[in-house]
């Protein structure tokens, strides 16, 4: 008879080998039967635990946040410092997250909810809302982090958090679709600087950006 911990560890490896194959490769390219394959479950598992393919992706994508909540965002974000500390760190937190999955996959993925709304969202309206409900969550981040430097007094008083997270999250995005083409994280340190611009931080006072790829200087 099957053990409350075997089911466990079977429900968990599949939900990682979800992450491991479908974020570096994509839904559709990855099928049920290689999913079990590199979970070690049989195929009948997966049914047992998910009702189909997108409701682990689902269940998957649910796991994928909180990491990254509580990996990046909270440790970067919710830390002590200046914004222009804050923001720096959050840079480097991303850049571990994505080199981390790299050395993990062989592959830099780039934002996983980014790459499954453009592939999902015309056909998929369960994966659309759910990434749309875990990007949402993303810019309270980034709204909650501009509202404390307006309260500190590091931003105007009239900065307008809500549309300043919004941008940072576009922002984002476009640093990870160009890590991902580059297959290299250190894209997202040489890129990050542009989030001083869009944020508002005083030349001098945030990251570093590298000259080309080599020496750095302050972003102007």
């Amino acid at each position: 008879m099957e053990t409350a911990k075997a089911r466990h560890d079977s429900r968990t490896a599949l939900l990682n080998a979800a992450r491991d194959l479908i974020v570096t490769r994509s839904f559709e390219n990855v099928g049920t039967a290689e999913i079990c394959q590199h979970a070690g479950v049989r195929k009948g598992s997966l049914y047992h635990f998910f009702s189909s393919k997108e409701d682990l992706v689902l269940a998957m994508l649910d796991d994928l946040i909180h990491d990254f909540e509580r990996d990046v965002l909270l440790p970067s974000l919710d830390g002590p410092g200046s914004l222009a500390e804050r923001v720096e760190a959050f840079v480097h937190g991303i850049h571990a997250f994505e080199a981390g999955m790299q050395r993990a996959s062989g592959h830099l993925p780039g934002c996983p909810f980014g790459n499954l709304i453009v592939e999902t969202a015309t056909y998929s309206p369960n994966l659309r809302l759910a990434i749309k409900t875990h990007l949402e969550r993303i810019r309270i981040h980034f709204r909650r982090c501009l509202a404390t430097a307006v309260q500190q007094g590091e931003l105007p008083a009239d900065t307008d958090a809500d549309a300043g997270a919004e941008r940072w999250l576009a922002l984002m995005e476009g640093i990870l679709v160009m890590a991902k083409v580059e297959q290299d994280p250190d894209t997202i340190l040489r890129l990050g600087p542009a989030l001083n611009l869009l944020i508002g931080i005083p030349a001098g006072h945030g990251l570093m950006a590298p000259a080309g790829r080599g020496q750095a200087h302050p972003l102007p």
